[in-house]
């Protein structure tokens, strides 16, 4: 499928998901008793100072993050998979010297494949853009459930400190920006900062919390995953294939340069 087909059905796939979102926050907002209220934390009033509201703008955020992932590698692995570099210069050694086939044909034969490596370096570039934005997003969106949720259950605890469990009242968006901070050096440089004893912040995820420290690790695991999958795919293909049309004569003249 052409890669502009595959972004517009990316985009109206995330323009969907906001737009039943967005819904579901209206008709909690105009009913007289928020359903919100009962599958979120926090206190569903009018004003900004509605801490549940916030911690359903963080959750969109986070829906809205991963969805950019899933866009990404949606474009970039079957970019990765593509062989049409590889295929290029397998085929050409098998088209010198061989009767049958016209020059013409030759000609048409790699001039199709290279069209077609050109278009995945595109599509493996636009996908790695996407990626990257999205792991951005993601981080951002971290912070923000961080923080709303820390807001929403005051009298709880997500973090802990070495002398124990310190409650979210005391927790302020410093320190929380400190601890997403730690939170992707671990997981992008192999928990370095850990080994070596460098720590931005002070606190910890608390594990007597274990629905907040598998959101750690699952956004951690993903930060990775993302990095690890970025490295391959510069790997992979790192230059963009040559747009220029090969011809077979010029294929020869190399393969003869080759063998002396």
């Amino acid at each position: 499928m052409p890669t502009r087909f595959v972004g517009i059905r990316l985009l109206l796939i995330f323009v969907g998901i906001n737009l039943v979102m967005f819904l579901m926050l209206v008709m909690s907002m105009t009913s007289a008793h928020p359903w919100l209220a009962g599958v979120l934390p926090g206190k569903f009033e009018t004003g900004v100072n509605s801490s549940g509201y916030w911690v359903f703008f963080a959750l969109v955020l986070l829906v809205d993050a991963v969805t950019v992932l899933i866009a990404g590698l949606a474009m970039m692995v079957p970019s990765m998979l593509d062989s049409a570099a590889a295929d290029e210069r397998r085929l050409t050694r098998h088209l010198v010297d061989r009767g049958g086939v016209s020059e013409d044909a030759k000609d048409a034969i790699l001039l199709a494949l290279r069209e077609e490596a050109v278009a995945a370096h595109y599509q493996l570039v636009v996908g790695r853009t996407i990626l990257f934005a999205g792991a951005l997003f993601l981080v951002f969106a971290f912070a923000m459930v961080s923080h709303s949720f820390a807001r929403a259950l005051p009298d709880g605890s997500l973090y802990a400190k070495a002398s124990g469990p310190v409650l979210n009242s005391t927790v302020t968006a410093t320190d929380i920006e400190r601890y997403t901070i730690d939170q992707v050096a671990a997981a992008t440089v192999l928990n370095a900062p850990e080994i070596y004893g460098v720590h931005f912040s002070t606190l910890t995820n608390n594990v007597q919390n274990p629905l907040y420290s598998h959101f750690v690790f699952a956004v951690r695991t993903v930060l990775g995953f993302v990095l690890v999958l970025m490295i391959i795919s510069f790997l992979r293909r790192w230059e963009r294939p040559n747009r220029e049309k090969k011809t077979i004569e010029a294929v020869e003249a190399l393969v003869a340069e080759e063998k002396t």
